[in-house]
């Protein structure tokens, strides 16, 4: 600064006591708009969403949403919890949230609510009553805004759609950014003697196993489903399962080195590569591993199914649980016959159950900490701790889960998984159940 100074004396004159005091005060005023004009340039950045829009559609059947972003988003995840509402996340660095024009209010419409989150921003599209319209967003035709496509309903079809699911809470207690702004919307009505929102489930709440033992984490396993010739489920958009859950695999085990540097990693596989179901857990064995975690993307033929289920070893409790132990278990048909794994039979889950009760107890707990990281960490919809047969758990001696990180067949899932935010999202929440199942067993 001080030689830019000295050039503008002796350009303009000396501004000691012989100068103009007048010409001084006019070159400090001059040097201090120059700086407040370069800082204001330097941090006045456009938004990554200026504005929200709505129009009727074209077809006569609803209305759409249209989220006017810069550039693609990262990744996006709608909910409907009830026939009155709609959320979706939008994970995108850069949006001024505070500066996002949002639409006026009209019919069928009730309000519209912004909230700052976690890597982007939250919004609430509240609906008036008695109007019943299916959400589903996608991005539009260039790939950069996203739409929200509101089709006429009924009331029936939206109690199926929305049933057992929970509104999101933007803003749980241990998160101190507010809301951001609010067209006018009416809070939810509430029944009497309840809560429209519940409390967040803190993961040390969920009580230890009686038959817990003290075992100290010194390896943990990190299991990739499927690989090389395997490509697992394939989202709409060509997404391979194997690749995503090698993504996410390989980002868990980087938080376990860098934030518990005396715990051993070792992976089943860390590149494109198929191993036999058995061969997984063997190998857990053989590094002597103090938990197994195995993961995985699930799909369905409902493309509307989205959500992260957690799994034990143990018989099958529901129809859907059966359906993803097969599936998972179909690996055996690529696998070379003379290695086949072998079908295991209800009798011999029946004995696993009965001689490992200690490792079932500590898996079900286990699993049961990343469920919580899920709902509370990544803001996913939890399926639930379910139990099935699963092969690759029934070959590991130690407490052990099977992740189903997401539905990679739904279209909104699919981007979410193949972000590297929702990848990283995930990571988190596993590693966050690790850290809280640690700190409780190493007693």
């Amino acid at each position: 600064m001080w030689p830019h100074f000295s050039y503008l004396e002796n350009r303009y004159g000396s501004t000691t006591s012989n100068g103009s005091p007048f010409l001084k005060s006019r070159l400090f005023t001059l040097l201090f708009l120059l700086l407040l004009g370069c800082f204001a340039s330097g941090h006045a950045q456009p938004s990554a969403l200026p504005n929200i829009s709505v129009a009727t559609r074209s077809d006569g059947l609803g209305y759409v949403v249209r989220l006017h972003l810069s550039t693609p988003a990262d990744s996006f995840r709608l909910i409907q919890p009830s026939a009155d509402l709609i959320q979706i996340a939008v994970y995108k660095n850069g949006i001024a949230a505070a500066s996002v024009r949002l639409p006026q209010i009209r019919d069928p419409f009730a309000g519209f609510r912004l909230h700052a989150i976690n890597r982007g921003v939250g919004l609430d599209i509240r609906l008036q009553k008695n109007q019943f319209y299916i959400a589903r967003a996608y991005p539009d035709a260039n790939g950069r805004h996203l739409l929200i496509a509101l089709t006429r309903s009924t009331e029936r079809e939206l109690s199926i759609l929305t049933s057992g699911l929970t509104e999101v809470n933007w803003t749980p207690a241990e998160q101190t950014v507010p809301p951001i702004q609010t067209r006018p919307m009416p809070e939810p009505e509430k029944k009497p003697g309840t809560d429209s929102t519940p409390p967040a489930t803190q993961p040390s709440a969920i009580p230890l196993p009686a038959n817990n033992f003290d075992r100290k984490l010194n390896t943990i396993v990190i299991d990739a489903g499927h690989g090389g010739h395997d490509p697992g489920a394939i989202g709409p958009r060509g997404t391979r399962e194997k690749d995503v859950v090698l993504k996410i695999s390989l980002r868990l085990g980087e938080l376990i080195k860098e934030q518990m540097p005396d715990v051993n990693v070792v992976y089943t596989r860390s590149d494109d590569r198929f191993i036999n179901l058995y061969e997984r857990g063997r190998m857990a064995n053989r590094a002597k591993g103090d938990l197994f975690i195995s993961i995985h993307a699930n799909s369905h033929r409902n493309s509307q199914a989205f959500g992260a289920e957690v799994y034990f070893l143990g018989l099958h409790k529901s129809e859907d649980a059966f359906e993803v132990m097969k599936k998972e278990n179909s690996v055996i048909a690529l696998e070379d016959p003379a290695t086949r794994t072998r079908e295991l039979t209800d009798e011999e889950i029946i004995l696993y159950e009965l001689t490992n009760t200690a490792y079932i107890a500590n898996s079900q707990y286990f699993s049961a900490l990343i469920d919580e990281q899920f709902k509370s960490n990544a803001q996913r919809k939890s399926r639930g701790v379910k139990q099935a047969g699963f092969l690759v758990l029934y070959h590991a001696s130690m407490p052990a889960v099977l992740v189903e990180v997401g539905f990679i067949s739904n279209p909104s899932e699919e981007q979410f998984l193949r972000s590297e935010n929702g990848q990283w999202l995930l990571a988190e929440s596993i590693f966050k159940g690790i850290r809280e199942y640690r700190t409780r067993v190493e007693r």
